[in-house]
């Protein structure tokens, strides 16, 4: 508070027109294995201000990295010297000389709130559980089902933050996470990977995540080349977080006015199933992107996106919807509205049950390189990894592997038949920002093969 309290009376001196400054120090413990044998262990004290700064018009965001050291207070002098932020001060505004000015923006929030912390948000234990040991039963449970060996990382976090504007609005707040990410292989193309994440140590389900990815890996022997063509596909939350996450980035009227998004010209039009409901929820209990307040002060909310099927809402910070005469939804990031933790609503069907009701599909546990051709249009491909199974009048009867997904989202979400019972919280690496999906049948999809 010190810091951020110190760098804002700064910046007035100079007569700024808008800032937000935000002090995050953040602890990242975190164990890499492979092999079934732990290869690296690191430890993180990192301190990071993050500033958006206006001026005339001229907009500037920017941070300021460095290892936190010390006694991990959030006074921040005493790591930060005052010479370093007088000169981070000098340089920043040297450069917002040099920024062109834009006629696209019309300030940031200026209400207060009362806030709510988020339920499930920040665990104490963070900070004393047995790494080496939560590690071992996520390992284990992936080797006690079948698989010969498995790679991954384990990683803890433990963060608190400050946020000030200029405008005097001003909150803190504490975030924990604990993160799995298991792939286990039983031979040479057999694998399987899954992962799960939590804000609290009691609903992290580390063993479960384990199991899953071996069962997948074991499943998966003796793979054949899948045919091109049209398939149901059931995919499994890691399959469809990254299609969700890009559903919730295209609805930021950032991606709209940049012509990034195929939601564009979509307000009260239909854009997927009648069963299918999407939202953003900030306030998600437990939700791994959940925060009580945005970048600007504004208190979170859960934004309904897609309601049966009708799209009905963009993301806003206070200066786009002051533009589009509106309401800030409580998504400014530093820079454009983002999402939070976006979400389907859940079904009630399980897998198996799913499985049933395919005469000719495919399974998909996992995809990597999703890419688009055409974000306005929304065509893109991804490619199924790990396990991948042939379906045929509801049963699975073959692992599969060699295809790729080659598809339109607002198809993909028009063809959802059936939405899961068991919703997770996900975050990958094809969806870093955080999703709360089950799996998700979808009719007549397309599916390429490579040319041999």
């Amino acid at each position: 508070m010190e810091l951020t309290n110190y760098l804002m009376k700064e910046f007035k001196k100079r007569k700024i027109d808008d800032a937000i400054i935000s002090h995050i120090l953040h602890d990242i413990r975190r164990i890499k294995f492979a092999d079934n044998k732990i290869v690296n262990t690191t430890t993180e004290s990192l301190q990071n201000i993050n500033l958006f700064l206006v001026k005339d018009k001229k907009i500037l965001s920017t941070n300021f990295k460095e290892n936190a050291g010390g006694d991990g207070k959030m006074g921040g002098i005493s790591r930060l010297e005052k010479k370093q932020a007088d000169n981070f001060v000098m340089i920043t505004m040297k450069r917002l000389k040099s920024i062109k000015s834009t006629e696209n923006y019309y300030g940031i929030n200026e209400k207060k709130f009362r806030y709510s912390e988020i339920k499930d948000g920040y665990d104490k234990k963070v900070k004393n559980i047995n790494d080496l040991d939560l590690l071992g039963k996520g390992m284990n449970s992936a080797l006690k089902i079948g698989a010969k060996r498995t790679n991954g990382v384990l990683e803890i976090h433990d963060a608190k933050g400050y946020v000030e504007t200029s405008n005097n609005v001003e909150y803190k707040e504490k975030k924990s996470e604990f993160y799995f990410s298991i792939r286990s292989f039983f031979g040479k193309e057999e694998s399987g990977h899954m992962n799960c994440c939590s804000r609290t140590l009691k609903k992290f389900n580390i063993e479960k995540a384990g199991r899953e990815s071996g069962e997948i890996a074991k499943d998966s022997r003796n793979p054949v080349n899948c045919k091109s063509g049209k398939y149901d596909l059931i995919m499994s939350p890691m399959a469809f977080a990254p299609i969700l996450m890009y559903v919730g980035e295209a609805a930021s009227i950032f991606a709209v006015e940049s012509g990034l998004s195929f939601f564009s010209d979509k307000i009260d039009k239909k854009v997927g199933s009648n069963e299918l409901v999407i939202y953003d929820d900030g306030t998600l209990a437990n939700g791994i992107g959940s925060t009580k307040a945005d970048a600007e002060g504004v208190k979170t909310r859960k934004n309904i996106l897609i309601d049966e099927g009708i799209f009905r809402k963009y993301l806003h910070n206070t200066s786009t919807a002051r533009k589009y005469k509106t309401e800030s939804t409580g998504n400014a990031g530093m820079i454009y509205p983002e999402p939070w933790n976006v979400a389907i609503k859940t079904g009630k069907e399980n897998s198996n049950e799913m499985i049933k009701d395919i005469k000719r599909g495919i399974y998909i546990t996992n995809v990597w390189y999703t890419r688009f051709t055409n974000y306005h249009t929304g065509d893109f491909s991804t490619i199924p990894r790990d396990g991948a199974f042939l379906i045929k009048n509801g049963k699975i009867i073959q692992s599969l592997k060699g295809m790729r997904i080659s598809e339109n989202v607002l198809k993909m979400l028009a063809n959802i038949d059936s939405i899961g019972n068991k919703p997770v919280n996900l975050r990958t690496w094809e969806a870093e920002m955080p999703v709360y999906t089950p799996a998700v049948l979808i009719r007549n999809c397309n599916i390429t093969t490579p040319i041999l």
